[in-house]
């Protein structure tokens, strides 16, 4: 779109709203790309934007992944800065006109910050409404229901991940180079929704994982990707579209 486009987009619906994506460059094991959570959350957001009245933005493919450090590729924010580029991306869109935004997380490391950052943009700015989705949040719900993976092995670049890669972008997946690794947690603590309400636990993935993987990609299938990754577009849609 042009400039142009995006202004007359607006002034023919004020209620129209801007979808930003936003992901990570990390490390995902030696099978899927650095790119993988960015790429997931741009194709969510496509399918999203294409069912509702809505602008997409380009994909904010850096976010925070500090935990990642120490394996060649990965690429973190700071957590100020990260906060910063998604303040800034609001306060633009704000001054273009939009009255809401939707960002699309692809990264569970994000969330945090994301919440945050919302609540301050909010503050600053009451009349802009705004919404965060971590897609990894939302397929969890569905992934149970077919889920090969035992309890502890759900955590990254696992069988859920791979499975949503596998539908989307095959060609990124390299599975002769998949291995099962379970986490070396304490024992009282896991990736595990049920875990993960109950306490936060600071780690870096280099002390708890050789390959960065944390499960079983072995079990992953594009079946099952493209269930999750409909669940999670049908999900999202439809909250929105309810605004």
């Amino acid at each position: 779109m042009s400039w142009t486009e995006v202004k007359e987009a607006i002034s023919k619906n004020p209620k129209l709203k801007a979808i930003v994506p936003v992901g990570s460059i990390e490390q995902h094991g030696p099978h899927l790309p650095l790119s993988t959570d960015s790429l997931i959350a741009e194709h969510i957001a496509i399918r999203v934007s294409d069912l509702l009245p809505s602008v997409l933005f380009p994909t904010l493919s850096i976010g925070y992944s500090l935990e990642h450090a120490g394996f060649p590729g990965t690429i973190s924010f700071t957590m100020r800065t990260f906060s910063s580029v998604v303040t800034e991306i609001a306060e633009e869109l704000h001054d273009t006109g939009f009255k809401t935004l939707i960002v699309i997380n692809g990264h569970g490391g994000n969330r945090a910050i994301l919440d945050s950052a919302l609540t301050s943009i909010k503050h600053a700015h009451p009349d802009l409404e705004l919404f965060s989705f971590t897609i990894s949040d939302i397929a969890r719900v569905k992934f149970n229901e077919f889920r090969k993976s035992p309890r502890r092995m759900i955590g990254h670049a696992d069988e859920m991940e791979t499975s949503m890669m596998l539908a989307i972008r095959p060609d990124t997946v390299e599975m002769s180079k998949a291995i099962s690794e379970e986490p070396n947690f304490p024992s009282v603590v896991s990736l595990e929704s049920e875990d993960l309400t109950k306490v936060t636990y600071a780690w870096k993935t280099k002390e708890v994982t050789n390959s960065g993987i944390i499960g079983n990609p072995n079990f992953a299938t594009p079946e099952v990707g493209r269930l999750l990754l409909d669940y999670v577009v049908e999900t999202i849609s439809s909250i929105i579209g309810g605004l």
